[in-house]
């Protein structure tokens, strides 16, 4: 009985050590430190991204590394809010998270996103992610639909 209760306790204490890696590699985001949260062998994938021409995955932390970098050139200014992360009973190594996040455009107005990412971490580094947004959202603010009046 004590193995049982040993193995709940290290899993808790897993998944929240995770959850606060999660917070990490969000809010770190627009920071070089953020890479260090990364392992040599991290994958992103983005579902939607094919719909705008974008590649859907990155392998490796050389291209990982690559594409946030110009990311957070590309959303100067993304600010990220009401965080919400979750772990998941009997994988303590799997944090979703739910958040909204906004930018300024060119014409002075905001880009709005929903946000829906699942991560995984092994040693302390996050080793996957998978980012779900709205696609149109994306076409919207690069066709300057929310700068029109």
């Amino acid at each position: 009985m004590t193995q049982v209760t040993t193995e709940i306790v290290d899993s808790k204490e897993l998944a929240a050590t995770n959850r606060e890696l999660a917070k990490q590699v969000i809010t770190l985001l627009g920071n070089e430190e953020q890479f260090d949260l990364y392992a040599d062998d991290v994958v992103i994938e983005f579902p939607y991204a094919s719909s705008l021409g974008m590649p859907e995955r990155f392998e490796g932390k050389t291209a990982v590394v690559a594409y946030v970098r110009e990311l957070n050139e590309a959303l100067k200014g993304l600010t990220m809010r009401d965080m919400v992360y979750y772990s998941v009973d009997g994988q303590p190594d799997t944090v979703f998270i739910e958040y909204y996040a906004d930018a300024p455009t060119p014409g002075g107005n905001t880009y709005l996103q929903t946000y829906v990412n699942k991560m995984k971490f092994r040693d302390g580094k996050m080793v996957y992610m998978r980012e779900f947004w709205d696609p149109k959202q994306i076409l919207d603010a690069r066709a300057g639909v929310f700068d029109q009046k």
